[in-house]
């Protein structure tokens, strides 16, 4: 029980970090959007809420099991990384829809922008993406679970011309 408030502490300090990078994301991203047909689907609060209460739990399981094992310790300091990188990509996940093109941030937080007139296949996969093919080879996966789903959703079904 000794060491639920530094985690405590350290799981407030992730969603602060969380928070600083998304923050820094508005700002670098500050320019006047005249494009109409540009749309900006982000990662849905409750996903977010739901991964921050997650990782929470998963951190005072952790501290709880670290008191009696030092196993324990290394193994939580996996798991938190892990879950550190899972909570950033969540908070700062986005697909951008700017006419036929569809721009994704990829696991490595950098962009890359698909053509979708080259869309072949949208996959519905269970584990709560969409598995995106297109001609050439090129996969994309995009979070199902984003703010302004139905408008992608529908974008996706109307670029597909070669199926």
């Amino acid at each position: 029980m000794e060491q639920v408030i530094p985690l405590s502490m350290l799981a407030l300090a992730i969603a602060f970090l969380a928070l600083i990078m998304r923050i820094h994301s508005y700002l670098s991203d500050v320019e006047f959007d005249t494009d109409v047909n540009r749309t900006v689907h982000e990662t849905s609060i409750p996903v977010r809420v739901a991964a921050a209460l997650i990782t929470f739990g998963v951190l005072m399981q952790g501290a709880e099991a670290a008191q009696t094992s030092t196993a324990a310790v290394f193994s939580g300091l996996f798991v938190l990384i892990v879950l550190a990188y899972v909570n950033a990509y969540l908070w700062q996940f986005r697909a951008t829809l700017s006419g036929d093109e569809l721009t994704v941030m990829l696991p490595n937080f950098q962009t890359r922008t698909y053509d979708l007139s080259r869309l072949i296949e949208v996959e519905d996969t269970p584990t709560g993406t969409w598995g995106l093919r297109f001609q050439g080879g090129e996969v994309c996966w995009v979070l199902k679970y984003l703010s302004g789903r139905s408008i992608l959703r529908r974008a996706l079904a109307e670029a597909q011309p070669y199926y």
